[in-house]
């Protein structure tokens, strides 16, 4: 295979990964399968979040305070799963996500006292789930 084939490839690639990423970020979250799942099992934090319905801006800094929230009261995940993820098309790296039960997630969110307005509806919102 000649360098401009290479390229010509690595470019297809490209704009693959950049197309599925654009579909993934349109595609609507649904909220009630999300919650049901919680409801069932232990979940990461952030499924317990989007399940709740809060907006997509607040959700990475919601997630973030819960686990500052878990780390100073000491709260453990209910279990921790590993699993393999292929990044960017290379290799197959092992992550560790932390997943919480629907108790714990009240426990932190008793504890938790955000300031920012979009936080405090947030959490008002997953306190009402």
């Amino acid at each position: 295979m000649n360098a401009s084939a290479r390229k010509a490839r690595a470019e297809i690639r490209t704009r693959a990964r950049k197309t599925r990423a654009e579909a993934r970020d349109r595609r609507p979250v649904n909220t009630a399968k999300l919650a049901k799942s919680c409801e069932t099992r232990a979940r990461s934090l952030t499924t317990h979040v989007l399940a709740a319905g809060v907006a997509s801006e607040a959700v990475g800094g919601v997630v973030s305070a819960l686990r500052t929230v878990a780390k100073r009261t000491n709260t453990k995940p209910s279990e921790k799963a590993r699993t393999r993820r292929t990044r960017d098309g290379w290799g197959r790296t092992v992550r560790t996500s932390r997943r919480y039960s629907q108790a714990k997630v009240r426990e932190l969110l008793t504890a938790y006292k955000p300031r920012k307005a979009e936080y405090r509806e947030a959490r008002e919102l997953m306190l009402a789930a």
